[in-house]
């Protein structure tokens, strides 16, 4: 018996769905290298001429890819936040956990390449660029959560962690040292540090009276 439209229909469909979610995969794990109508079509297990039919440029293709690697990122990075049960932390614990979570669902040695330099690129494109301004306030706020489960509620500023993030990778990519994630891990660390101490300096200024923490008297009017 043939197949009947809403049939077809639905077979479409879940083919669509199938590339979608295999281009995703592949741009997390191998970075965008993979994404052509070739290896996705083999991953997804559909014909190549579906996935040419489905998504006609790789530009397309490559867009679909970007959206769907955010919101698995998304979702990999909350069920992290979920499931990491409040306890005081070290700033070196803390920063590894921030990395993995910045980075979900896949860190390993070769996140600059396969994670961070595509996510770099796609902040510079129009349309992608609209994709990921989308997803990371919702990031930043996963962050947030890891941070304050950590112990680390006072460096309320998640938008600064994530640059920090992001900059002790770029830089470290530069180092003679092997192990990439080790270096960044204490160079966030340390900047945990440091905005935490800066917070908490901060917080112990009166408004009313203009007094420092540790300090009885206002500061000098002029």
């Amino acid at each position: 018996m043939e197949k009947t439209f809403d049939e077809l229909r639905g077979s479409a469909s879940v083919g669509r769905e199938k590339m979608v979610a295999a281009a995703a995969s592949l741009l997390i794990e191998q970075g965008p290298d993979s994404i052509t109508h070739r290896k996705v079509a083999e991953a997804a297990h559909v014909p190549l001429g579906s996935a040419n039919y489905f998504f006609p440029t790789k530009k397309q293709l490559y867009a679909f890819a970007v959206e769907a690697a955010e919101a698995m990122r998304l979702q990999s990075a909350q069920q992290m936040a979920d499931s990491l049960a409040p306890a005081p932390r070290t700033p070196a614990e803390t920063a590894k956990l921030l990395i993995q979570t910045w980075y979900a669902p896949h860190v390993g040695p070769d996140v600059v390449r396969a994670r961070l330099y595509p996510m770099i690129d796609a902040l510079h494109d129009p349309e992608l660029g609209a994709v990921m301004g989308k997803s990371r306030p919702k990031l930043l706020a996963v962050l947030t959560e890891v941070l304050e489960k950590c112990g680390f509620a006072n460096a309320k500023d998640a938008d600064l962690v994530a640059l920090v993030l992001d900059g002790s990778l770029l830089y470290d990519r530069h180092s003679s040292e092997p192990d990439t994630l080790k270096i960044a891990e204490r160079q966030v660390a340390r900047q945990l540090v440091l905005i935490t101490a800066s917070a908490v300096t901060l917080s112990g200024v009166s408004a009313g009276t203009g007094t420092k923490a540790g300090q009885d008297r206002p500061f000098p009017s002029g």
